[in-house]
């Protein structure tokens, strides 16, 4: 491969679908010490056009545009003596990646793989890792299921608890520990770690799945309830200007003027939507995706920059 990655690294990748571009952001599910190719790990969503895309149509020899790799959600063994990783759903994509390149390095540090789901048919990877704990001694892998009902499921059921996370994990509060999942789950987990003593600046998360709202067509302005107030943001390419609404980002505002700003994660970590601010000041939450040079030259994460002061954009 022509680049290198590290584990719990993803990338964003682009897709030409019935006449619109869509980017999404895949996390890396192979070991960075797998050097001829790569796994990206995805499921099949109903809805999901990308998905449906990919498992449905897109056969050997097809081109995939793809940047990156890009994310600080990131374990190489250097961070800590030893590490827990909690999922759930696609969220395990990175935590399997962390836990091939630990076994591949023979790390010495112990590793908890904590993992939940609906039924034994939605653990994603369970043979790989079944196989990986087999072959490491130092990985210890805990599956609980939420609908085992009707199953031949005879592990743990139900959802993640302080119960089965202080049983799992011994020493549980001097460990450093990494989450990844819907944003329901992240924040219940990280509140129980709390509760059990878990100082919070040892746990790092990841989002998946972010609320994606759909674009509005070309030319057109959605009607929002209330008048905005706020700052007014120019996107100068488009030669659209409009207050924007308080607590709303600049690419939220652009989606109700029909500025088609390319995003993905819409959580400030794979950097698609960045663009150029020529003028005014913005405050960014999360900036995981900017580097110093990005920083110097006036680029923003659209997703994140909510105004200060009147903004001018080059979009």
């Amino acid at each position: 491969m022509p680049f290198t990655f590290v584990p719990g690294q993803f990338l964003n990748v682009a897709f030409g679908i019935g006449g619109a571009r869509m980017n999404r952001s895949y996390s890396i599910s192979s070991s960075p010490t797998q050097r001829e190719y790569l796994d990206l790990t995805i499921k099949r969503e109903p809805r999901g056009a990308v998905s449906r895309h990919v498992v449905d149509l897109l056969k050997v020899g097809d081109l995939i545009e793809a940047g990156g790799p890009v994310g600080k959600f990131t374990f190489d063994g250097t961070e800590a003596e030893n590490i827990v990783l909690i999922s759930a759903g696609v969220g395990v994509t990175p935590m399997v990646s962390i836990c091939r390149y630990l076994t591949d390095r023979s790390w010495p540090g112990d590793i908890f793989f904590i993992y939940t789901c609906r039924t034994p048919a939605d653990y994603i990877l369970g043979k790989e890792m079944a196989a990986l704990e087999r072959s490491n001694p130092k990985l210890h892998v805990a599956v609980t299921m939420t609908k085992a009902e009707g199953t031949d499921w005879k592990g743990p059921r139900g959802r993640i608890t302080k119960e089965f996370l202080a049983k799992t994990v011994p020493e549980l509060t001097k460990r450093r520990v990494h989450i990844c999942g819907p944003a329901t789950m992240m924040d219940a987990t990280k509140a129980l770690l709390i509760e059990l003593g878990v100082p919070p600046e040892q746990v790092k998360m990841e989002l998946f799945g972010a609320t994606k709202p759909a674009i509005a067509p070309a030319g057109t302005t959605a009607k929002p309830s209330a008048t905005a107030t706020g700052p007014t943001v120019t996107f100068s390419q488009n030669n659209k200007t409009a207050k924007i609404h308080d607590g709303q980002t600049i690419l939220e505002l652009s989606e109700e003027l029909g500025i088609g700003i390319e995003n993905s994660c819409r959580v400030g970590t794979c950097g698609v939507c960045k663009v150029k601010m020529t003028a005014g000041e913005v405050d960014q939450e999360v900036q995981d995706a900017l580097d110093d040079d990005d920083k110097a030259n006036g680029i923003i994460l659209a997703c994140q920059a909510k105004p200060k002061t009147e903004v001018t954009v080059e979009a």
